[in-house]
């Protein structure tokens, strides 16, 4: 049996090309060591027949030439003898009277089996460098299967529940489609967007940074990447969905969406309402139909991006929620791709109601006490978000991307707290009712202009990068609490009530720019200059005002919780680094200089203060490829963080009376010194992984807290600067294949954290130590029953000096199980399980044990699938309780928050489409 490797011959197909004589020319080499191969045979063949059509042999210098060929479909065929014979489509262009094919490399017998699985006549996959290329059609995946159901089939790459993608080893942050953004600012969730049908293929390689890329000086950065290549006819249409789902009485959902494209024009639109979740649109669909404003991405040269995703009020939280939602998003691009803009607009109305109970253990020098707290909330947020992206590739040498966002959101708090504090002997030493009201504004604007340059010397590049950002908060509420305080003995000792209206305003403005310079030396080194500036300024107002008794009117101030500072921050930087690039090593090693100074002007007292620091900024990094698919890197950073004005300004927070905050004009900054440690291999054939990374951090004049307690419970907090803090961690990774279809792995994380703090004065060292065990296997294959189990095994430590008997041990498990199976009927059937269990304390004693299961049984209709009736259960076993447990500092805490239990839900869905649809 043959074995065949193609090549993509990049030619546009043509209608019009049975009268042509075409000549075709080429060289053949060994792809391993790069020589010419004389005497192969080359092929032409008929592509309907396979009848053969012409042929020639390869002269001394590897290069041929066939004449008089006819301008129809044709295969190539090379072949010579030990290496794999090479074939592939020709496709004419229209007028084309020569096709150069370049160098074609084969690949020995020996090299590829090693390297490369092969399947029918058509490699399923290839190995060139370091990028690993699956041909998509080579996997079966099952009608309606996404691009995610398509990644879980490849060999070396995992999918896990929440969407999250592993390729040999390492997280993938970057994702291109077709070079370029695809629905979305964001194309890292197309996996669950895209029908597996879309793709052509699935391509895994480490991407360069945006700077290497751009300036061809490659600064041992990169990011592992997919890139999916598409068919070409499915980038044309419209699809939309309609759905609804319920359970007759208190849950509901509801959602219309639409998504138009064209070629190089995209619109998209949705509106919801849901009180089963918080985002009511999943990760496919708020691809689909919206931009997600939550994922800070960065778009690169080529289109890969840079996503870190974040959390907002409006997507995650505790309590049960009703959201609706609304969004439109707009894209196109003109100029021969030159100039694009996306434009996206999104608004969120959500009313959270719920419960939250807390039990913290707190550690003193010669004493430790509970505190118990229960919260009630009912809280209102309304947002209106606009974002604009511009993008001009002025000419080859230089581009300009300027990117504008705005937006607005009112808040309407209500928050009642009640607690008591427990002495270790079991009296009560403190209890508190609190109520505290927000009613705020703020108004958000922020844009970027990012500028680059190419000379006409290779290596030599300028760029700048710049932002400007203006924000401003507008809050009044009402705080009241009675507070009662105990003796030893359990009797009322003393009492506090506060009546209190409050005016907060803070309206904040920043510029900061980079300019980037690249110069190269030598053949192999390279210069990096740059240099970095930012302006910012604070103008904050905080009022505090008592309730007049007589009058009834909060108009009586009160001086220690009334203030006005405005606070600003003047920071420059240079560096200069310099760079030995070669085949399989490069090195880096750089440093800069940064003066920074804080000025804070407190208005009421008529006083101002400057403080500067200035710091070194040292970077280095190696990194070795001794071979495809095997990498080392090592590298260390040393960087700042400047204290904040909450942090910095004197001023005293009440808002919580039991839990006092104060500022502290005398902070420092902090530098910090990291090193990370990676190593990397990865073999194709058999699907075995191994990853192992490490960081450690240590921290100078590292930002703490010191805290007062007195004996009625009552904490001050301050921030102060400690040396001696660090943490570091090492992940182990390795998987493999057991079977066909059949994936193992394990994996490991040790952790260890100092933390220093001082209680009452008293210098305090928190250690912390943890180490997690992973364990999971599972079956993805063509068949109609697929499975995955992980299960989780973690220890946690901790102890603090001012109390060393007194230390904290637990274990923790967290299995997960998903289970999916495709049933007669178009039935499909889905199961999936995330237990976490606790063990058990001296502290907490009760059973904190979560087992949720949820589970859907669903049936399409229609010759095309269209139609979906769908039902669903969530939390089976009425098991979610929201419980989480940390350790930090000098205390332990529980919190269990009000979560959406057990529900039964009916829903029915219908899916338009033309020219494709999105996944399911």
């Amino acid at each position: 049996m043959r074995i065949f490797l193609p090549i993509s011959l990049i030619l546009i197909i043509s209608l019009h090309t049975a009268a042509q004589n075409i000549t075709i020319k080429g060289n053949i080499a060994d792809t391993t060591a790069h020589i010419s191969l004389s005497n192969a045979v080359i092929a032409v063949l008929r592509a309907n027949d396979s009848v053969l059509l012409q042929f020639t042999r390869s002269h001394k210098n590897g290069g041929f030439k066939l004449n008089t060929l006819p301008g129809i479909k044709s295969f190539i065929m090379v072949s010579y003898p030990n290496y794999a014979d090479f074939i592939d489509t020709l496709f004419i262009q229209p007028g084309q009277t020569v096709i150069d094919l370049g160098t074609i490399y084969l690949e020995t017998k020996t090299h590829l089996l090693q390297e490369i699985i092969v399947q029918q006549r058509v490699a399923a996959i290839k190995v060139r460098g370091d990028t690993t290329e699956f041909k998509a059609d080579s996997f079966h995946t099952g009608p309606n299967a996404n691009v995610q159901d398509l990644l879980k089939q490849l060999p070396g790459i995992q999918v896990n529940a929440k969407g999250e993608i592993t390729a040999q080893g390492e997280r993938v942050r970057k994702v291109l489609v077709d070079g370029e953004e695809f629905f979305s600012d964001d194309p890292a969730v197309v996996t669950q967007n895209l029908r597996a049908d879309y793709v052509d293929k699935v391509q895994v390689y480490d991407k360069k940074s945006d700077q290497a890329v751009f300036s061809g000086i490659d600064d041992g950065q990169k990011t592992k990447t997919i890139n999916l290549t598409l068919k070409e006819d499915k980038k044309k249409g419209y699809f939309g969905k309609v759905e609804a789902g319920t359970d007759a009485t208190q849950y509901h959902y509801e959602k219309a969406m639409v998504n138009s494209f064209q070629k190089k024009r995209k619109f998209a639109a949705y509106v919801t309402n849901d009180n089963t979740r918080y985002e009511s649109l999943n990760w496919n669909e708020k691809s689909n139909y919206g931009n997600d404003l939550n994922r800070n991405t960065d778009v690169q040269d080529d289109g890969s991006v840079w996503i870190s995703q974040t959390s907002d009020e409006f997507s995650s939280g505790a309590g049960l929620p009703n959201s609706t939602t609304a969004g439109a998003t707009y894209g196109n691009k003109w100029n021969e791709d030159k100039q694009n803009i996306n434009g996206t607009y999104q608004y969120n109305h959500l009313n959270i109601v719920g419960q939250t109970n807390s039990i913290t253990q707190y550690i003193l020098p010669d004493t430790t006490f509970i505190n118990k707290v229960q919260q009630n909330a009912n809280n209102i947020r309304q947002r209106h978000r606009m974002n604009a992206v511009y993008e001009w590739q002025i000419d080859s040498t230089s581009s300009l991307k300027v990117t504008v966002t705005g937006s607005q959101i009112k808040r309407n708090d209500n928050n009642l707290y009640t607690g008591q504090s427990i002495s270790q002997e079991g009296q009560i030493i403190n209890q508190t009712d609190r109520t505290t009201t927000l009613d705020g504004t703020e108004n958000n604007f922020l844009s970027n202009i990012f500028w680059r340059k190419k000379y006409k010397k290779a290596g030599r590049t300028l760029s700048f990068n710049g932002n400007l950002n203006f924000s401003g908060r507008n809050n009044t509420g009402f705080l009241t609490a009675q507070n009662s305080f105990y003796d030893k003995t359990g009797f009322l000792s003393s009492a506090q009530n506060i009546n209190q209206y409050k005016t907060n305003s803070e309206n904040l403005s920043g510029v900061d720019g980079k300019f980037v310079y690249t110069e190269p030396l030598w053949k192999k080194i390279f210069l990096e200059l740059n240099y970095r500036f930012g302006f910012s300024g604070n103008d904050a107002i905080r009022n505090t005002f008592a309730k007049d008794s007589v009058n009834g009117q909060y108009d009586i101030g009160v001086d220690s919780l009334t203030n006005h500072f405005k606070y600003n921050i003047n920071s420059q930087s240079g560096g200069a680094t310099f760079r030995y690039n070669a085949k399989k090593f490069n090195f880096s090693a750089g440093t800069g200089i940064g003066i920074t100074s804080f000025r804070l002007n407190d208005i009421l007292q008529n006083t101002n203060r400057t403080i500067q620091f200035t710091n070194f900024l040292p970077t280095a990094s190696v990194n070795f490829t001794p071979k495809t698919q095997r990498k080392i890197s090592l590298t260390y950073t040393g960087s700042t963080r400047n204290p904040s004005l909450v942090q910095i300004q004197p001023f005293v927070d009440n808002t919580d009376p039991l839990n006092i905050n104060i500022g502290n004009p005398n902070l420092k900054q902090e530098f910090n010194h990291r090193f990370q440690l990676s190593v990397s291999d990865f073999k194709v054939l058999k699907s075995r992984n191994i990853y192992v990374s490490g960081n450690f951090n240590l921290t100078n004049n590292a930002i703490s807290s010191s805290s007062t307690v007195d004996s009625s419970g009552r904490r001050i907090n301050q921030a102060v600067n400690v040396d001696g803090n660090y943490s570091g961690n090492i992940f182990m990774f390795y998987s493999f294949e057991i079977v066909p279809t059949w994936i193992g792995g394990f994996s490991s994380t040790p952790g260890v954290n100092r933390y220093i703090n001082f209680i009452n004065g008293k210098k305090n060292i928190n250690d912390n130590r943890n180490i997690n065990f992973g364990v999971y296997f599972g079956r993805w294959s063509n068949k109609n029953v697929n499975f995955y189990v992980n299960a989780d095994f973690s220890r946690n430590y901790s102890r603090s000096s001012i109390s060393p008997n007194n230390i904290t041990r637990y274990w923790s498990y967290t299995p997960y199980i998903n289970f999916t199976a495709k049933l007669p009927a178009k039935l499909y059937f889905e199961a999936n399980s995330n237990i976490t269990i606790y063990e058990k304390t001296s502290v907490f004693t009760g059973n904190a044990d979560v087992y949720l299961v949820n589970a859907s049984l669903k049936k399409t209709f229609s010759k095309n699938d269209n139609w979906e009736l769908k039902f669903s259960v969530n939390d089976l076993l009425n098991q979610n309780k929201g419980i989480n447990r940390n350790i930090s500092s000098n205390f332990i805490a529980q919190t269990t928050q009000q979560t959406i239990q057990r529900y039964f839900l009916l829903s029915l869905a219908y899916n338009f489409n033309k020219n494709g649809k999105p996944a399911q």
